[in-house]
């Protein structure tokens, strides 16, 4: 399996920060319903893997509530000062590190991954972050991919319009497929017309340790 290139990442997000939120606000809706589907409940601590500007940590935080947790973590330093500047209803920690090094300070009850294709395809990555989870944490996760084969124009244009946002295409026809392994209950909803999805599942007990 090809890694993704975390200098090459670095780089992009340097200059896409001032601007990432403007390009990417045609998909506040599912990521909106992504975090409906981790059905948080007051006093949770959520992880916003890859958190990028933040645009979901205040939405995680008024699901928590004021009692609530919210952990992020992004490897940009550009990305996490604009999340920085969030505010929301519960408390926030932010860490800069990536997810084969970040240390939570709280185990999490729910783990979003929002746009983070590259993590999803670092086993090291995923099982660092399901170490430091409740046994069975819900994750819910979301991104583009590919559509079906027959359509390759289209799939032409998700790879052009993507290279300042991914490093590693592999496994983008099925950008869940690393994440499923390591998850009980797992499910996608998708299709063949939309270049979306959103997976969920819990964190498997042998994984939580």
């Amino acid at each position: 399996m090809n890694e993704p290139d975390l200098a090459e990442a670095l780089e992009h997000y340097r200059d896409l920060a001032p601007r990432y939120d403007h390009r990417t606000r045609f998909i506040d809706a599912i990521r909106q319903r992504t975090i409906d589907a981790l059905k948080l409940a007051p006093g949770e601590t959520v992880l916003d893997a890859g958190c990028g500007t933040g645009w979901c940590i205040p939405r995680l935080a008024s699901a928590v509530g004021p009692t609530g947790r919210v952990l992020a973590f992004d490897p940009s330093p550009e990305m996490l000062a604009i999340a920085n500047s969030r505010t929301a209803a519960a408390p926030i920690e932010l860490f800069r590190a990536t997810g084969e090094e970040v240390t939570l300070t709280h185990p999490a009850h729910a783990i979003l991954f929002s746009y983070t294709h590259d993590l999803l395809h670092s086993r090291a990555g995923i099982e660092n972050l399901f170490r430091q989870v409740h046994p069975g944490a819900r994750v819910a996760a979301t991104g583009t991919k590919l559509y079906a084969r027959w359509l390759a124009p289209a799939n032409w244009y998700l790879r052009a319009s993507h290279r300042g946002y991914i490093t590693n295409f592999e496994g983008f026809e099925a950008p869940w497929t690393v994440l499923a392994e390591y998850l009980d209950d797992f499910h996608v909803e998708t299709g063949p017309f939309t270049q979306h999805y959103v997976a969920t599942g819990r964190v498997r007990a042998q994984a939580a340790k």
